[in-house]
């Protein structure tokens, strides 16, 4: 395998293009209007796309829940915190060895931030 790219259903793809390219700083490598694909800035095969609702009904992407590790998780908690997103689940150290935080997007996807420690 090459990568693996999520496909996200939105019904507000304005949110989604501010929430991935200011809180997750990620390049819009291609706007079609009706998807958009987000590529990392340091790791060009990690990447998100987001496809507009056609069904224009609501959506259910509580389901959905998306692990991100990041160089330094204490930065895009500081940011969440400034931009005043969703926070689902508090900054901790794990166990296991990760630090981390969920986040909520636009769409109600979950994002795990995480860093090793």
């Amino acid at each position: 395998m090459r990568r693996i790219v999520p496909n996200i259903y939105s019904n507000n793809m304005a949110e989604s293009k501010h929430f991935y390219r200011e809180f997750l700083d990620m390049e819009l490598a291609m706007d079609l209007g009706w998807v958009m694909t987000f590529v990392s800035k340091d790791n060009p095969t990690a990447q998100i796309s987001i496809l507009e609702n056609k069904n224009s009904g609501p959506l259910d992407n509580s389901a959905i829940f998306l692990s991100i590790e990041v160089a330094d998780v204490n930065h895009y908690y500081k940011k969440a915190q400034e931009l005043a997103i969703n926070i689902s689940y508090k900054i901790r150290d794990e166990d296991w060895g990760v630090r981390r935080f969920y986040v909520t997007d636009p769409n109600g996807v979950t994002l795990n931030l995480l860093s090793h420690i």
